[in-house]
This record gives C-alpha cells, structure tokens and sequence, in this order.
C-alpha cells in the first residue's frame, strides 16, 4: 500500500480541499473568483454559469482515483452551493458537508463591506440547513470558529477586519486543525480565493514570497500537493490545471492573486 500523501487544490470561485490521512492524505482545494462585493456576491450560485462550473469541478472530483469523504466548506452561500454538487456528484450526501467558519473570505473591508456601510453577516449552520442544505453535518463543530469579539480573539480566528498577514495565520491554523480532525478520512475544502491562495502558500513552504512558485490564480485551475506519509515539507506537482472546466474557461481565466504575490 503506498505510503504517499496527496494534496489536491482546486481553484474555482468559492473554494474546496481533499484530504486523505494514513497511508494516503489528498486534499482538494476549490476557490471561487469574486468580481464584486462579497457581502452582494454571498448569495446563489449564477443560474447557468455558477452550476456549470460547478457540475464540471463535481465531476472532475468523482473521477478521481481517491475521492474525497466529507467536504468542509466556508459557510457563505455560494461556498455551500459548491459543496452541495460535489456531495451529489460523489454519492455522499448525508453529514458530508462540514461548515467551517476558518474557511470563510478574507474579512477584509473591501471584499465585505457594502458602499452603504452594511456588512457581510454569515448565516449559521441551522439557517443553511433550512435552506433546504440538508446535507451539511449539524454535529460538526467548527475547528477555527469565527471570533465575535474583537478584543478577544485567538490565535488565527477569523475576524473583522483582518490584515493580509492575519489571514496567512488563519490559513495555517484552519489548515493544521482540519488535518488533526480530518478522521484519516479524504476530504475536499470550497472556500474563496484569498483563503485558498493563503493555504496554498502555506502548503507550498517557500522560505520567502520571492521564491514562492505560486502566481495568479484561474477560475477552477486546480494545484496539486503531494508529501510522503511522516515527512513535513509538502510538494507541489501541479499549478491551475483548468482542463476540467467548461468552454474558455479551460484557458485560465478571471485570474486572482493575494497583493503580497503580486509585489514579486
């Protein structure tokens, strides 16, 4: 049995990770672009463009060798919209999505706040759920939840307002809990962007953004990481394959990067 561990990180426009512990970890990492406000754009998927991506990266994740599980999702619509076609798609609907609030979009100003001052409110695991979201896990307790006081917030808790080296810490907090409660099950994250760009710099380990391979990031490219079973440094094998997704897409587009790759 081989001993090889699989990071698998999808980017679309809300964001999802597969993850499979002993002897084989995957993980798969989803990122949808966002081209307006979150706070706007934390509603349904596009009707017809939104599900055909959608359906394209569900299907690419089912024809895998080693599928995820579970998936763990950022609780905004969209994110969870994602995570519902790829539960169907892989066969696994019930208790197979768990919502992760360290999943959530950079809490930033600009990504979250409207021009008229309103600003992004979250929905909870139980609102989702009556939304007819029957298949999230409502056992499932967040591993990084959401900080509500912002004079007291633990290391790597998501928070109004982060800067962009606090959402790095929250990458690596969120990543490093969701691999210790990961069940040695494979699993797949749908998060955002900016989230899944952080984890992915993270996983990559570059001693400095300089050296870092990392570069814009396409609407459903997909990066892989491999590592062998007991070893730390990850392996990146593959970098925004978009051969998946539907039409022009296939060619990388909507390209996104945190401000901090885009200085090199």
């Amino acid at each position: 049995m081989s001993d090889r561990t699989t990071v698998r990180t999808f980017a679309a426009q809300d964001s999802c990770l597969v993850h499979r512990q002993s002897p084989v970890s995957r993980l798969l990492k989803v990122h949808r672009l966002h081209n307006f406000l979150l706070s706007s754009n934390a509603g349904p998927l596009h009707p017809i463009h939104g599900n055909e991506q959608g359906i394209a990266i569900s299907r690419r994740l089912a024809s895998m060798s080693s599928p995820p599980d579970v998936v763990y999702s950022s609780s905004l619509h969209r994110a969870v919209s994602t995570s519902q076609l790829i539960v169907h798609a892989l066969g696994k609907t019930k208790n197979s999505v768990r919502v992760e609030d360290g999943l959530i979009e950079w809490l930033t100003p600009s990504l979250t706040v409207e021009p008229d001052g309103s600003r992004l409110s979250p929905r909870t695991v139980q609102q989702l759920i009556d939304m007819t979201f029957t298949e999230i896990d409502p056992d499932y307790k967040s591993v990084n939840p959401l900080a509500t006081d912002p004079n007291n917030v633990s290391e790597g808790a998501p928070y109004f307002f982060e800067s962009e080296e606090y959402l790095m810490t929250r990458a690596r907090v969120t990543m490093d809990r969701i691999l210790e409660n990961a069940d040695g099950k494979n699993f797949c994250i749908v998060s955002h962007t900016p989230t899944a760009q952080a984890m992915a710099l993270y996983l990559e380990g570059a001693a400095s953004l300089e050296e870092s391979k990392l570069g814009p990031w396409p609407l459903g490219g997909i990066t892989l990481f491999t590592r062998d079973e007991g070893e730390e440094k990850w392996n990146m094998e593959m970098y925004a394959d978009c051969s998946h997704m539907p039409g022009e897409y296939k060619n990388g587009l909507k390209e996104w990067s945190l401000p901090c790759l885009t200085k090199k």
